[in-house]
Order: structure tokens, then sequence, then C-alpha cells
């Protein structure tokens, strides 16, 4: 069976569907329909790296400044400068180290000299 093609409309419809969801988490980020249409692209490469909808929404609401003067252009800036890096094939960080990794604590540095 040969592998189903989706059209290149399909994913930016999805993309742009949820860039018009960040008016939900905050009013400030609200995008027209067109505005969204053009910011696509920037999700779907976040997409491409392995970033899910919940990174790719992070990335743009989290910590946005007390005044946004243009949805779009914070938007823009957020998705266009902070692209994930590659998805490591081991999954994500979790920021423990790992069995026999090393520690300040295990090191023995107590803060004191």
């Amino acid at each position: 069976m040969r592998a189903r093609r989706v059209s290149p409309l399909v994913g930016a419809a999805a993309a742009a569907r949820l860039l018009l969801t960040f008016g939900d988490y905050d009013r400030r980020l609200t995008l027209d329909a067109a505005e969204a249409l053009r910011l696509a692209p920037l999700v779907e490469a976040w997409w491409r790296r392995g970033a899910s909808n919940v990174e790719v929404r992070a990335a743009v609401t989290w910590g946005a400044p007390r005044s946004v003067r243009s949805a779009y252009d914070h938007i823009e800036a957020r998705l266009a400068g902070g692209r994930p890096a590659a998805v490591r094939p081991d999954g994500p960080v979790s920021g423990r180290p790992r069995r026999g990794g090393s520690s300040v604590r295990s090191q023995g540095a107590t803060g004191r000299r």
C-alpha cells in the first residue's frame, strides 16, 4: 500500500489553528486568520524539529512582557528566534544526573570555605 501524501495546506491550516488559540491563553496574543496563516510556516518548522503543540505554545506565551505592542511581531520573534534544537533520540533532558553522573552535592561541595 502506498503512503498517503498530505497537502502542505493541511499542515499550514493546523499550524494556523494552533496560532489562533494563543489569544485564549493571553488576549494580547490574539491574531486574525491572515496573520496566523503568515506565521504558520514558523510553527511547522518547530513541528519538523519535534516540538509539540504545548512546547510551541509555551515558547510564545511563557514570560510575555507586560506590554505587547503587536501580537504578530511578538509571536514571530518568539518562533523565529527560539526554534528548538532537534529532538534527541533518547528523549528530553530531565535535569537529573544519569546513573553514575556527578552532582555538586556528591562531589562533597558544602559551600563552606
